[in-house]
């Protein structure tokens, strides 16, 4: 169970999960057609590097056999953001990405890998304050270097006059980022587009 300000709720993170060698059932979605890749795909990778984009809810796993991976949270659009959304983790991947770049350069392989159904304690306090549980999908891993459980979760805010006045949560899912080999362009002094 991880401790949250008096303002957030408490997570709890460290569910007992099937082992590897028993099969896994992946948690009903809240959305008719699920997103994503299965996290089953990531089992025996290397992860090199972890790295939190600054501007958006996602985290980028990158492994050894040059593939990419991310963290991202179900239904966020860049453009139309809405209610701000942010990814939440267990103690240690946070003090682990506290970096000022945001990137933790390791070599760990991921023993396991699940989508997991956590239930949270969300709130309103606009007009009259509301709680409620709320189911949401998050993602849960451990690496055979710490055999230890980690976690990442998305949540929902909305805050008045600095005051958190709503917290909710999100699901989160993997998906493979496919990146497109860089091609050597070559510069062309009258284009009237930028190559850059």
């Amino acid at each position: 169970m991880f401790a949250s300000s008096p303002d957030q709720a408490t997570a709890l993170c460290t569910p007992p999960l099937p082992s590897p060698s028993k099969p896994r059932r992946r948690p009903v979605p809240l959305r008719l057609q699920s997103l994503g890749v299965d996290p089953s795909l990531l089992v025996g990778k290397v992860l090199m590097r972890l790295s939190r984009s600054s501007n958006h809810p996602t985290i980028t796993l990158d492994f050894s056999d040059n593939t990419t991976f991310q963290i991202l949270v179900d239904g966020y659009d860049p453009v139309h953001r809405g209610l701000h959304k942010e990814l939440e983790m267990d103690s240690s991947l946070e003090q682990l990405l506290s970096t000022p770049t945001g990137q933790a350069h390791v070599e760990w392989t991921i023993k396991d890998c699940a989508l997991i159904t956590l239930t949270d304690k969300a709130f309103e306090s606009r007009e009259r304050e509301q709680r409620w549980d709320q189911n949401h999908t998050g993602v849960a891993f451990r690496f055979f270097e710490d055999r230890m459980w980690h976690c990442v979760w998305a949540t929902m805010t909305d805050h008045n006059n600095g005051t958190c006045v709503f917290r909710s949560y999100d699901d989160v899912y993997i998906d493979q980022l496919h990146r497109s080999p860089r091609k050597r362009r070559a510069h062309v002094p009258d284009s009237p587009i930028d190559l850059r």
